[in-house]
């Protein structure tokens, strides 16, 4: 049995507001313990409508099939470990909910989960396809940044009949611009770069107590040479995502690419103390685990920062390595540990 999810997606009602989620959405593998999860919700006449490529009636060896053969860019989508839906996101993109976890704002948030993870393999652009009169999935794409090419025919595998479609496609750009990793913490706001930012930024990162505790940075550069460390990235590494408290900015968190990649974050001293590093660490941390699910994390600290390494360990951080490290705000190489993170499973 092909999948679950293509071409067409099932029916939802999209709730857009962050707070109208129950539950923590996250995405897995799909595992044979899902199966009467998968098929209680092909039971709804809904999914036999609006999912072109699924066999009626629906039993349980056609989940255990679909279990077996989803590949790697299939996601089983769960609420608090809960099955939820399924989610694919490789040539083209299809998702279901099943209708417990519907009106929730279960299928966008887990789809914006996926999208992020497929752009980061590489890819430039994703298409799919929705039934005519399937206004929800409609919606859902158009949220997602789906653009129409053009209106094309689908085989219906319930109705054994081609009914009409519309062809979509989303390009990275498009999904960036709308997706792109914006968080509200109780304190501050992270969010993309902006050019009126780079002034505050680099007062920030040229103060001598802050750029020795930094690799990238001097005190004697000039807003020139800062300029091109943060960019309007905002979706996969390399990004500096903007930390900013009561409407000012504070520092800036994000991620370098690598094996694996390197977190990174700064504050304005003059916010020290509040425990607003802790909360923009967390925040961002927990975002890009959920978008990306990498095996590992690192980061580099100074034994001189002390702070730093507590943030790292509060968020499950250990020093693995003893190092002497350069750095442009420092006369010389000095003391310092690789921090790693590794996933549980």
């Amino acid at each position: 049995m092909k999948s679950l999810c293509l071409p067409v997606m099932a029916w939802f009602v999209l709730s857009l507001r962050a707070d109208a989620m129950h539950g923590r959405i996250s995405l897995s593998r799909a595992f044979p313990e899902d199966c009467d999860a998968i098929v209680e919700a092909m039971q709804n006449p809904e999914m036999g409508r609006w999912l072109t490529s699924i066999p009626q009636p629906y039993g349980l060896n056609d989940a255990a099939q679909f279990v077996a053969e989803a590949g790697a860019d299939e996601y089983a989508i769960r609420v608090d470990g809960q099955m939820a839906g399924m989610l694919r996101v490789a040539d083209s993109f299809g998702i279901w909910v099943a209708s417990r976890f519907q009106r929730q704002g279960v299928a966008l948030r887990a789809a914006v989960l996926g999208l992020s993870r497929c752009f980061l393999a590489g890819a430039d652009g994703i298409d799919a396809v929705y039934l005519n009169g399937n206004h929800r999935s409609e919606m859902l794409l158009s949220r997602l940044g789906f653009r129409a090419k053009g209106q094309v025919t689908a085989w219906s595998r319930a109705l054994a009949k081609e009914l009409p479609a519309t062809s979509l496609h989303l390009t990275r750009a498009d999904f960036a611009a709308r997706h792109g990793i914006a968080l509200n913490t109780p304190h501050l706001r992270i969010s993309g770069f902006r050019p009126s930012d780079l002034i505050d930024l680099h007062r920030i990162v040229t103060r001598p107590e802050v750029c020795r505790m930094l690799l990238r940075f001097a005190p004697d550069m000039t807003v020139d040479d800062v300029a091109p460390i943060f960019t309007a990235e905002s979706l996969v590494p390399p990004m500096r995502l903007v930390i900013r408290h009561k409407g000012q900015v504070a520092g800036a968190v994000g991620i370098l690419p690598g094996d694996p990649p390197s977190i990174n974050y700064f504050l304005d001293p003059s916010l020290a103390g509040m425990g607003l590093g802790q909360e923009a660490a967390s925040a961002f941390m927990n975002e890009y685990l959920l978008r990306f699910d990498p095996p590992e994390l690192q980061a580099e600290v100074f034994d001189d920062n002390p702070a730093s390494a507590r943030i790292l360990r509060n968020l499950g951080f250990q020093r693995v390595e003893d190092i002497s490290c350069p750095s442009l705000g420092r006369e010389a190489a000095a003391p310092a540990g690789i921090y790693r993170w590794r996933r549980s499973h």
